[in-house]
């Protein structure tokens, strides 16, 4: 017995808003989203095939943060970097695939306090005294979330 899937309404919705904030980030309309959202492109390991996905992304000390469960970080290659679009720039960046709990709770604080909308989907929350919420947190590595830091390569 063989099955197909088929596409659920919400993965489709998904696919059309990812099209439209890809070519939003491509075009000269790009400052619209590019202060929180960039592309990064990685190649699948099996298929070699090309994914451009658009992420929201934070800041911090010279890297940037991406808070993901996305299957797309399987992809990364270590020592292979990747291509980004970032604020209509194409760049390079090396990357490192972060999901211990001690590192991931202070790169979340970054990611939260910069894009709280992230909090919601990710489901992590920040305490009231501006740490990251830890059970939140285990709860969300447990599903498969983790931080991709980036370090471009030039900027």
């Amino acid at each position: 017995m063989t099955s197909t899937k088929t596409p659920t309404t919400q993965s489709r919705i998904q696919r059309t808003g990812d099209a439209i904030v890809r070519f939003i980030l491509r075009s000269p309309l790009h400052p619209l989203l590019s202060k929180r959202l960039l592309i990064i492109t990685v190649s699948g390991r099996k298929t070699g095939r090309e994914y451009a996905n658009p992420v929201g992304y934070a800041e911090h000390e010279g890297h940037l943060l991406i808070g993901t469960a996305a299957n797309w970080r399987h992809n990364l290659i270590p020592g292979v970097p990747v291509r980004i679009l970032l604020r209509g720039t194409h760049i390079q960046a090396t990357h490192e695939v972060i999901t211990d709990e001690p590192r991931a709770a202070t790169l979340y604080r970054e990611i939260l306090t910069q894009n709280p909308t992230h909090g919601r989907f990710a489901k992590i929350h920040l305490a009231p005294d501006g740490t990251v919420n830890l059970p939140s947190l285990r709860a969300a590595l447990s599903r498969g979330s983790a931080i991709v830091r980036l370090c471009p390569l030039r900027l």
